[in-house]
Order: structure tokens, then C-alpha cells, then sequence
């Protein structure tokens, strides 16, 4: 096994390409051991001369962006399962990357960012990259600056709309989410467009995700998705001819990668939607699917709000997935809003967005059966009510959110 040493700890490269931060004893790091702060400083500083490799060279990869630092006191972010993410001196975030590979595309993305100077990301410091010698350049730590008392969209937005029902005002927010999309788009395009993916391409990938979900999907789950197969097969391969530019997304955009706090929203985490093959997941493609799989978690924000009220009866749905079909439609206007002024008007091909947020919401019931089964019942719901039933089939039970 191969290794980037520190004073507080290691970074251990094995054969498979796992990467596993360990505390100088030689235990699984965790905040407190030194490991995080010391990379943080190698980044910070631009100097990762107290570092060391067993094989090839390090280096640090730093942005315009200034940062002072304030401590080394760490403490750990326990919502991070994909990677190991220490918090230091209170307002500086390092990303302790668990494989090869797995963070590179991300560090791209928010370099190219930081120079664009977004304000709706928090701000990316830079990295540190171990070159190595059969592997080639890889991101191992990625440090960029905190935001504090933050919520993601799965409690704030959930929280709001279970406030809008009981009588509050409508959450103004999905026109906000739209503008803050284009304005990371617009910076995104700005560095490269590509050929967009052709219609029957996408057609195709988008029935044989059809097939995964009706394979995977059993109970009363799966007779709603059976009963209403024709009308999704059908929506799938409208997918028009023309689309707009190609370009890198977000690639896994959903109300749980936007942060509120202090009445300001934050987009995290680009390091793409998990359930692609690496390949697919760092491929260019148009603004429709980031949009889409935004749409899309609206949807689920219904369903999840629909089990916090614990309503089941045909009103309180249809009034809950009424929400999100409005919210769907403010938070796109105001993206094409937002895009036309900044000079870029045919930067979302809207006429795609019905055949993606179909294909996304099947994407989360074939989600839920490989990895979180108790989610089944969110995307089952937002399918349910948005998509047409064939009555000619057998009859199915109603859908219910399950019990708190």
C-alpha cells in the first residue's frame, strides 16, 4: 500500500483504489486527530512541503480566493457518507476523498468556479492532488470555506411547504433556486460547450431506465408504476430532436445540495450523480437535466411533506403535488429568466424537461431498492400523482406516505 504522510496521520492508497485517512496510530481518522488541519494548511499556504508520498509527488492546487484561517480545532460533519469532511477553526471545510477518482471532477468544477468568482458557492480554497505514477493526477483533499448553521433543502424546503399548508405563506424560494441555477450554469458554459447527446441516445438510455424500475419495483409500488408504464414510455421517447448546448452540470441537482442559512442559499457538491459509471457521470450533457433533477426533488419534497402531515386523503395530496407542479414551474421561469439576461436565452431547452423529470423520478425508486429502500415511497408518490393512469389495467391500492 501506498501512502501521502503527515506529521498527524496518513492517507493510504490501496490496490483497489479506496483511499483511507488514518490517525497516526494507525486508526481510521477522525476530527481531532491533526490530519484535516494539517491539510488544510498545506492547501491554505500553497506548501505541502510537510507532506510526503511513497510513490510520485504532491501538489497543491490553491484559487484566487483569499482565506486566513482562523484555528485547528476540528470537528467532524457527520451528513457526509460518500467521504470524510472535517471542519477546521471553525470556518474552513476539508474533504478527506474515500477513492481514487471520486473528487477530481468536483475540484474541476469549483476551481473554474472560485476564478468566476460565483457567490452562490461557498468559497473553494483549492486542493491538494497526489500525482502518482501509474494512477496519473488524482484529488485526495479538498478544502473550501464553511457555512455555518446551514440546513439542507430535505428539512428547510420540507419544513416550508409543511408550514404553507397549515396556513403560512407560499414558499417564495423555487424562482430563487431557478436564478441561482442559471448563474452557476452561465459561469459552467462559459469554460467549453460540447455536442449535446442526441435524441435517440437519450431516448434510449431513458427506456432502459424505464425497464431497471419496473424490474426492481414489487408491491404496490410497483402496480402503480406498471399501470401507468405506457404513459411513461411514451412521455420517454418524446425527447425532441433539438437541444441546447452541452456543457459540465452540476450532475446530481437536488434540494439536499442547497444549504440555507442566514436567508441565503448555497449549492454543494459537484462531484456528479453517484449511480452513473464514472464516464457517464463526468459527461457533458444540457441544462435540462440538471433542471430536471431539480424539478424532480419537488416532487419528493411533496411526498416528504405529505409523510411529516401524515395526509393521505385525495385533497391533501393533490393540493401537496399541486405545490410542486407551481413550485416546478416558477423555479424554470425564473431560470429562463435569468438566463436571458445574462445574453444566454437558448440555455435551457425546456421541451426535454418533462422526458428527464419522468426519467429522474425513476432513477429514484431504482435509488431506493440498491441503497435506501425505506425512500421508496417518495418517488413512488411523486410518480403516482404526476403521471396519467392506465385504467384498463388492474385496479391498484392508494397511495399513503408511510408512518413518522
Amino acid at each position: 500500500m501506498e501512502e501521502v504522510k503527515a506529521v498527524h496521520g496518513c492517507i493510504r492508497l490501496s490496490g483497489d483504489g479506496s483511499l483511507m485517512a488514518l490517525d497516526p496510530v494507525g486508526q481510521a481518522a477522525e476530527a481531532g486527530s491533526g490530519l484535516a488541519a494539517e491539510l488544510v494548511t498545506a492547501v491554505l499556504t500553497g506548501d505541502a512541503g510537510g507532506l510526503s508520498c511513497t510513490a510520485g509527488t504532491l501538489e497543491t492546487v490553491r484559487t484566487p480566493l483569499p482565506a486566513a484561517g482562523s484555528g485547528s480545532a476540528e470537528t467532524t460533519v457527520p451528513v457526509d457518507m460518500t467521504n470524510l469532511s472535517v471542519v477546521v477553526g471553525g470556518d474552513t471545510i476539508v474533504k478527506l476523498v474515500r477513492h481514487w477518482g471520486g473528487a477530481d471532477r468536483s475540484a474541476r468544477l469549483l476551481a473554474r468556479l472560485a476564478e468566476a468568482r460565483v457567490d452562490v458557492v461557498p468559497g473553494y480554497f483549492g486542493s491538494l492532488d497526489w500525482i502518482h505514477p501509474l494512477r496519473g493526477r488524482g484529488t485526495v483533499a479538498l478544502v473550501s470555506a464553511m457555512v455555518p448553521d446551514g440546513s439542507d433543502g430535505w428539512t428547510w424546503a420540507v419544513d416550508d411547504v409543511v408550514a404553507w399548508f397549515r396556513g403560512g405563506a407560499a414558499p417564495r424560494w423555487p424562482a430563487t433556486l431557478g436564478t441561482l441555477v442559471a448563474g452557476v450554469h452561465c459561469a459552467l458554459l462559459g469554460t467549453g460547450q460540447h455536442r449535446p447527446p442526441d435524441a435517440s441516445e437519450v431516448r434510449n438510455r431513458t427506456a432502459r431506465v424505464l425497464e431497471d424500475a419496473l424490474a426492481v419495483t414489487g408491491g404496490a409500488a410497483g402496480a402503480r408504476l406498471a399501470n401507468r408504464a405506457g404513459h411513461l414510455a411514451e412521455l420517454l421517447q418524446s425527447v425532441p430532436e433539438t437541444a441546447g448546448p452541452a456543457f459540465d452540470l452540476h450532475g446530481d441537482l437536488h434540494v439536499g445540495q442547497i444549504l440555507r442559512a442566514g436567508g441565503k442559499y448555497w449549492l454543494l457538491d459537484f462531484d456528479g450523480d453517484p449511480q452513473l459509471p464514472a464516464a457517464e457521470r463526468d459527461r457533458p450533457d444540457t441544462a435540462a437535466r440538471d433542471v430536471a433533477h431539480l424539478a424532480a426533488s419537488l416532487d419528493l419534497v411533496a411526498s416528504v411533506a405529505a409523510k411529516r402531515l401524515q395526509v393521505s386523503d385525495p385533497a391533501s395530496l393533490a393540493r401537496l403535488y399541486g405545490w410542486a407542479e407551481e413550485a416546478s414551474a416558477a423555479m424554470t421561469a425564473a431560470y429562463r429568466d435569468a438566463a436571458s439576461a445574462a445574453g444566454k436565452p437558448g440555455l435551457l431547452d425546456e421541451p426535454r424537461l418533462p422526458p428527464l423529470i419522468a426519467e429522474q423520478l425513476l432513477r429514484e425508486l431504482i435509488y431506493a431498492h440498491r441503497f435506501l429502500p425505506r425512500w421508496q415511497y417518495a418517488a413512488d408518490g411523486a410518480l403516482t400523482f404526476r403521471f396519467s393512469r392506465d385504467h384498463t389495467r388492474t385496479k391498484e391500492p392508494s397511495w399513503t406516505p408511510p408512518a413518522l
